[in-house]
């Protein structure tokens, strides 16, 4: 009774600290875009007295759980353990972050996208790969049966995957515009936005691998292989529903939340159906690559030609002469060809979806529980909420800073 009492008071604990953690950070950040980045240097102690105590008490809640014997004990397990990855995810890359600034100012400043690019990619790939690898390390596994996938099947599931990801663009651009739109009210030029700015700011080279390649191999490990080998034993519904809701939710912003439950939930019914993570790696690897550096680098040439300031989104006015023009015409028209192209492969990916989503029927298990009971114990578990709290602060941290700004005079 007491390990019950204490473990409710710890999960309640971690819960208000996320909170205040979410309002912390994004008064920070507000205070970054008014005063600059010597902000974040002044407020890392500060940030770093809320975070350490935080993760001492995740790890002692850790302890606590080990067990799938129940769909409870197991979301318990999870949401805890994968808390202790978010506390890595969130506040080691914000004091890693603040250090560079305080002891390397002027050689961070001026390497910026590329060395924050290569920190999240360790920080992600590396730290919270081992940290959760660990951290599940007593929590029971469960082998899934190795079926090999056709070529032609894996091709037709890439399309597919395109066709969902542009379904759930089109669902979370107007909210996420919608909401970052105060960010540009009253403000004479306007940005294209942090991440457009990072993506199209940063080596290319580097960003083939810390942005195309590393998170489509360790992404599968974290929300795939290490989460569903520990949540099959419920039946698959409920792997997949896990699967989907925390990669979408950890993304972070509208912009990308519904696209990467879609494929969440995809790829764990891949995985759940070949045992292999390779498949879902490479499906994986496709979409980062041609959306996040294809894509990105041309829409970036295109905007170079242009003569856009990346940092104010603002047109040199003095572009629009004939020579400047010749030059451009041959990017704009490579751009528009490839853009109708990849819309072409979305629109038949989602095509064959509907006409084959008989195939993608998830398998009742013996003894699961119906699925209503399972989606309420989701999203009951107080364990779960302390991740769910995680998710919700990358959202506030999102889009809370620029109203933080705005109103404070910015």
């Amino acid at each position: 009774m007491e390990n019950k009492t204490l473990r409710k008071g710890l999960v309640v604990t971690s819960i208000v600290l996320i909170t205040l953690s979410a309002f912390l950070l994004s008064y920070i950040d507000a205070r970054q875009m008014m005063y600059g980045s010597q902000e974040l240097v002044n407020w890392i102690f500060f940030t770093a007295a809320l975070a350490i105590p935080f993760l001492a008490i995740l790890i002692v809640l850790s302890r606590y759980y080990n067990s799938t014997d129940t769909v409870n004990d197991m979301l318990a397990a999870i949401g805890i353990k994968y808390s202790i990855f978010g506390w890595f995810f969130v506040f080691g890359m914000r004091i890693a972050v603040a250090m560079m600034l305080l002891f390397c100012y002027n050689f961070f400043v001026g390497h910026y996208y590329t060395i924050y690019l290569l920190m999240n990619a360790f920080n992600v790939c590396v730290v919270g790969t081992v940290v959760l690898f660990i951290a599940l390390r007593k929590v029971p596994r469960y082998r899934i049966e190795k079926r090999k996938l056709k070529f032609g099947h894996l091709l037709l599931l890439i399309m597919m995957m395109y066709g969902l990801s542009q379904v759930g663009s089109l669902m979370g651009l107007p909210i996420h515009s919608l909401l970052t739109a105060i960010g540009t009210i009253g403000q004479e030029e306007q940005s294209i936005g942090e991440l457009q700015e990072l993506l199209m700011g940063s080596n290319q080279y580097i960003m083939v691998i810390t942005v195309g390649i590393l998170p489509a191999i360790f992404e599968e490990l974290l929300f795939r292989k290490f989460m569903i080998d520990r949540t099959i034993r419920h039946g698959e519904f409920i792997s997949c529903a896990l699967s989907g809701i925390m990669f979408g939710l950890w993304h972070g912003n509208f912009q990308q939340f519904f696209f990467a439950f879609f494929i969440g939930v995809m790829f764990a019914f891949v995985y759940i159906r070949t045992g292999n993570i390779i498949y879902t790696m490479i499906m994986h690897c496709s979409m980062n690559l041609v959306t996040t550096t294809v894509t990105t680098q041309l829409l970036s040439k295109l905007l170079e030609k242009l003569g856009l300031d990346l940092e104010t989104g603002s047109i040199d006015e003095n572009f629009f002469t004939g020579e400047a023009l010749q030059q451009l015409l041959p990017v704009l028209l490579l751009t528009f060809l490839w853009l109708i192209i990849l819309a072409g492969f979305q629109i038949a990916g989602f095509v064959m979806l509907i006409v084959k989503r008989k195939k993608f029927k998830l398998l009742p298990m013996v003894g699961e529980l119906p699925r209503k009971v399972l989606l309420r114990s989701i999203t009951h578990s107080p364990e779960m909420w302390v991740f769910f709290s995680f998710a919700l602060l990358l959202f506030v941290h999102t889009y809370l800073p620029d109203y933080i700004a705005f109103f404070a005079g910015r």
